[in-house]
């Protein structure tokens, strides 16, 4: 896993996640070629952790995940509207987290979501 160093990076920050789930969101940004950092945080709802996350990030972009929801964040966005938020299915966890990871990715390069 990465830390976090400062290094332009889309930052993940998570509480309580699942180091599966984590491995499936990184496999979405190095698909993409986007490099990402992460970082434990043991307080705030995933939609707290991903504006942070997007707030820190020089790439402006961020990832938050509890041991049940994600969302993806931009540092533009209303803190309270996360781009993408969903309950972690655990049938789907593996496609829905890595998709997560390819459109953090698809944001920071400016593409189309999937």
């Amino acid at each position: 896993m990465h830390n976090i160093d400062g290094k332009p990076a889309v930052h993940i920050y998570e509480t309580h996640a699942n180091p599966a789930y984590l491995l499936e969101i990184c496999a979405g940004l190095e698909e993409e070629g986007i490099p990402y950092a992460i970082g434990n945080i043991n307080h705030g709802d995933v939609k707290a952790l991903a504006f942070e996350a997007a707030s820190h990030s020089r790439l402006r972009v961020g990832i938050g995940i509890t041991c049940d929801e994600a969302a993806l964040q931009i540092r533009n966005c209303p803190a309270d509207k996360p781009v993408f938020i969903f309950n972690i299915e655990p049938s789907l966890a593996n496609s829905q987290l890595r998709k997560l990871g390819t459109n953090a990715a698809k944001a920071v390069k400016g593409g189309v979501f999937v």
